[in-house]
């Protein structure tokens, strides 16, 4: 992803309006791409201070707001990696199972 699509994704971004592959690929980029990174906290104070603006009760810590969304986009990532393995590696276990009582049934 380079930077133009990141800047695309701005918005959508902190919505929550993004694919998980889009996601994935937008968290990288902007970890590692410092004007994005900032383009990012630019976008996301003052969407939270709309928020503010318009009501919403919830408390926002300015100072720490993208690094908790990429940190919980980044752990989103990381659980829906370990159930994918999971979930193979299980498919893979029934299967060597059901594998096994094929074969002590019939020999």
């Amino acid at each position: 992803m380079n930077c133009k699509e990141a800047q695309r994704l701005l918005v959508p971004y902190i919505n929550g309006d993004m694919e998980e592959k889009e996601e994935e690929q937008f968290v990288k980029h902007i970890r590692h791409c410092k004007e994005c990174y900032e383009e990012l906290e630019v976008y996301a104070t003052v969407f939270a201070g709309i928020r503010q603006l318009n009501g919403a009760e919830e408390e926002i810590d300015y100072r720490t707001l993208v690094e908790d969304s990429l940190e919980t986009s980044e752990e989103d990532m990381r659980d829906t990696y370990f159930l994918t393995t999971y979930t193979i590696l299980m498919k893979a276990a029934s299967t060597a199972v059901l594998f096994y009582m094929i074969v002590r049934w019939f020999f």
